[in-house]
């Protein structure tokens, strides 16, 4: 079996796979029981980069809510680098 090429165009494409299922699963959960709203917005945020419409969405999100888009911005920086260094195959420096 080849091995899958993980190039930007194929995570460009995996990015907005997942993006546009979280927004539409995002309006079928706010019909239906379900984190419909929290849903749309990760879409948004995913497809933030790519798309205007939602790039706007998100620059006005982050003047409405700046504590909450700082605390988002922060955690987000940590889980990169948490995958980043799980993706290295370095091991990470001992503590003393």
């Amino acid at each position: 079996m080849k091995r899958l090429l993980w190039n930007k165009h194929t995570k460009l494409v995996l990015k907005h796979l997942a993006g546009w299922f979280c927004i539409v699963a995002g309006l079928i959960m706010c019909i239906t029981p379900g984190q419909g709203i929290l849903t749309l917005l990760i879409g948004v945020y995913l497809l933030a980069d790519e798309i205007p419409l939602f790039g706007r969405i998100k620059a006005w999100l982050e003047h409405r809510f700046p504590k909450t888009a700082e605390f988002v911005h922060r955690k987000g920086t940590e889980w990169r680098a948490k995958l980043h260094r799980h993706t290295n195959d370095e091991k990470p420096p001992s503590e003393s």
